[in-house]
């Protein structure tokens, strides 16, 4: 399943699954933003290819659901400009939960495309992985992210402080829920 966008911008943009061929766009994309260096508690890019590999094999092993948003206008490794992916938890009484990671290349944000991911993503992982709940969490610098959580129906259900050492500088993690059905009711 796909979905197309048109962007603020006029550019057109497609919404779909991973596949196999995303692999290197989708690293590109996510080390782009580790150097922005305010957004993620990684500090060192992903450039093994074993390791990008890995990582899109558990994907698949695991049934997660990875959305990405596709600019078909651009080239490798540029295409991929956002991805959201909803992980399994650990524990086996935890099947119902999915945890939400979200990027977006920063020249995307404010123009749709991560409300369009998390939207996909939201609805996939409850067709096709049964999820009741999605939890994420973000650093409490994140206004953005966070205003964009709020307005979709998560919640805050706490703050870890001084989670995170950037710079120097300690940061807040903030952590949030939705409950599927109750974004359902929202958003249909």
């Amino acid at each position: 399943m796909k979905k197309v966008l048109e962007l603020k911008t006029g550019e057109t943009i497609i919404i779909r699954h991973l596949t196999k061929s995303d692999v290197d766009d989708v690293w590109y994309n996510f080390n782009e933003v580790i150097e922005e260096g305010i957004y993620l508690p990684v500090f060192l890019p992903v450039k093994s290819q074993i390791e990008k590999d890995t990582w899109y094999l558990n994907v698949k092993k695991e049934n997660e659901i990875c959305i990405i948003a596709e600019h078909p206008g651009l080239n490798a490794p540029y295409k991929v400009i956002g991805q959201c992916e909803i992980s399994n938890m650990e524990w086996d009484a935890a099947s119902h939960v999915g945890v939400l990671g979200i990027i977006i290349r920063k020249k995307y944000r404010d123009i749709f495309v991560g409300r369009s991911l998390i939207d996909f993503a939201i609805r996939e992982s409850k067709k096709l992985n049964n999820k009741e709940k999605i939890i994420l969490s973000s650093f409490s610098t994140n206004e953005r992210a966070l205003h964009l959580f709020k307005k979709l129906g998560f919640t805050v259900v706490g703050i870890r402080k001084k989670q995170f050492l950037l710079d120097s500088k300690y940061i807040d993690e903030v952590m949030m829920e939705l409950w599927i059905d109750d974004y359902f009711n929202e958003n249909f």
